[in-house]
């Protein structure tokens, strides 16, 4: 008895098969596309000689590959989208624990604080140890969905690297997040705003950021710089 000429059918029908079964169990996309494919070719070559009944015989499985692969497939692509918004809002929320941006030294650092933590008991925390280094702190009330806190936050990378903001902190709270707390500082809410604070986190000059030209982000820089050190604000 000889072997299966390499162009029988049955082979691609049986790799179908299995390259579907890899595709629900894990692979997704990655072998149930592959596995459509050879579905496909297997079942066109089976319906071009009718009269071979040993090519018909991997009917079955060539259908099986075929209705595997497309479900594993729409079963990874649910999966990675998923995912993606799963990223989207993660990048989107308040983090959980205060993190550092940037802490260079003479560099501009930029504190997120956690939505799940007291917000005085964070810039108590940040107020000293940005006391320990000498560096001035400025609060940065958040607004999500704000066209110019967007614009601000787009700006960052700029003002890190901006000698006029050399030696300050800024520490960025979600006005959602802290409303209540932020209020009864006798900060606005409505917008971003920046206040500089004492040592006991209390806002001791104010600053709109309607006031500033987002668009060149130096010059947001250098009045930023100003105000920290007391040259600007309300």
């Amino acid at each position: 008895m000889g072997h299966p000429a390499p162009s029988d059918p049955r082979r691609g029908a049986v790799a179908s098969l299995l390259l579907g079964l890899s595709s629900v169990l894990c692979l997704g996309p990655i072998t149930g596309l592959p596995a459509i494919a050879l579905g496909a070719m297997a079942r066109r070559d089976m319906d071009r000689s009718p009269g071979a009944r040993a090519s018909r015989a991997g009917a079955g499985a060539a259908a099986g590959g075929i209705v595997l692969g497309l479900f594993g497939t729409g079963l990874g692509l649910v999966g990675m989208l998923v995912v993606a918004s799963g990223i989207v809002q993660l990048a989107e929320a308040p983090g959980d624990v205060a993190g550092e941006v940037a802490s260079a030294p003479g560099s501009l650092a930029v504190v997120d604080l956690a939505s799940s933590l007291p917000l005085q008991a964070q810039l108590d925390s940040v107020i000293a140890d940005a006391k320990a280094e000498g560096r001035i702190v400025v609060l940065l009330t958040h607004v999500p969905r704000s066209v110019r806190g967007a614009q601000l936050d787009a700006d960052l990378a700029a003002f890190r690297t901006n000698r006029a903001l050399a030696g300050v902190t800024l520490v960025r709270a979600n006005v959602e997040a802290f409303d209540a707390e932020l209020r009864a500082m006798r900060v606005e809410t409505a917008g971003p705003w920046f206040y500089v604070l004492d040592s006991a986190a209390r806002p001791t000059a104010a600053l709109s950021a309607e006031e500033l030209d987002t668009s060149v982000p130096d010059a947001t820089a250098a009045v930023l710089g100003s105000f920290a050190r007391g040259r600007r604000g309300r």
